[in-house]
């Protein structure tokens, strides 16, 4: 998934469930940032030292980022015999995604048990990627190949390229069974947004009589430029009363000043900055981490509190992980 999703629709949500606009900014902002954090910032605020987390990378080969990245927040392993049943060679491996799988519910019970809306939006984040990771898995094996004479390596869902994480998309996944190949993404970010707003009503203590108006509205603005995100979000704002997504608010009062790449703005990837500081990595001009002074600014921020929910969600979800032995 990307912006659309994590961001617009579950700002969307969270205020057809009944939270302030102040609640759903943070939770829609925490949600939609795991994709933005993608480089480490070492943050020195009046003798106060930290270094940011990152949870997104494009280091798909590498170990450290498939343990630490691609399984907590974006590739939670599912439900193994869900998965063999949807599947031609009947083959996934214990690491395939399924929707609303067990322990991606569990990191959001847990979130949701802590108040905190930025644990909140990180595991929502998370479990909103079973659904459209489904049958894929957060590392480098066969059972992710959607096309064996792609050059592509059978990485995350790299062969599919973005296809997955569109709302309008529509397209074929050969390694399903026929009843099931041809992926319509409108129904199944449809029943992610079912789940996640039913999820919310509990949590408020309320019940579920205008669901399937709410999710009526939300299908209509995924449908209603089905070639055109930007139409889509542009529709968000102006039909639905979701302000537009801005990382730079959240990092600029905490005292970052961010150069968003022209890549981020409708998807909300970022991939242009990420590269920009692993080259200076590999190239011995840099650390792989950006240096920034915030004078006073960061700790206690907006941003430092996500932070900390990024690192609470990631020791949680590899502790879960590590007890079913797939860490």
């Amino acid at each position: 998934m990307n912006a659309e999703f994590h961001y617009y629709s579950v700002y969307f949500l969270c205020l057809r469930a009944g939270m302030p606009g102040r609640r759903c900014a943070d939770i829609a902002f925490a949600s939609q940032y795991v994709d933005n954090a993608i480089v480490a910032y070492d943050i020195e605020d009046d003798g106060f030292d930290y270094r940011s987390q990152v949870t997104q990378n494009y280091l798909f080969w590498d170990e450290e980022t498939l343990r630490g990245i691609y399984l907590p927040f974006h590739f939670i392993p599912g439900e193994i015999e869900a998965a063999r049943r949807e599947r031609i060679d009947g083959r996934p491996s214990r690491w395939t995604v399924t929707p609303d799988s067990p322990l991606a519910k569990e990191l959001l019970v847990e979130a949701l048990k802590t108040g905190d809306d930025f644990r909140i939006g990180i595991a929502l984040h998370a479990y909103a990627d079973t659904w459209a990771h489904q049958h894929f898995s957060g590392r480098i094996e066969e059972s992710n190949a959607v096309d064996p004479a792609s050059p592509l390596p059978p990485a995350g869902h790299i062969q599919a390229l973005r296809s997955p994480d569109d709302a309008a998309g529509r397209w074929t996944d050969a390694r399903l069974i026929p009843e099931l190949s041809r992926v319509d993404n409108g129904a199944r970010f449809r029943a992610a947004a079912r789940k996640i707003y039913r999820y919310l009503r509990t949590y408020l203590h309320a019940g579920f009589a205008e669901e399937e108006l709410v999710l009526d509205e939300l299908a209509a603005v995924w449908a209603r430029y089905p070639g055109d995100m930007k139409a889509r979000i542009a529709s968000f704002t102006v039909d639905l009363d979701v302000p537009p997504y801005d990382k730079r608010s959240y990092l600029s009062r905490s005292g970052i000043v961010d150069g968003r790449s022209e890549d981020s703005g409708a998807t909300g990837y970022d991939k242009l900055e990420w590269l920009r500081v692993e080259i200076a990595r590999r190239s011995h001009s840099g650390s792989g981490t950006q240096r920034v002074l915030t004078h006073g600014r960061f700790r206690g921020s907006e941003l430092h509190r996500w932070n900390e929910a990024a690192r609470a969600h990631r020791e949680l979800a590899s502790s879960i992980l590590s007890k079913e032995g797939l860490l």
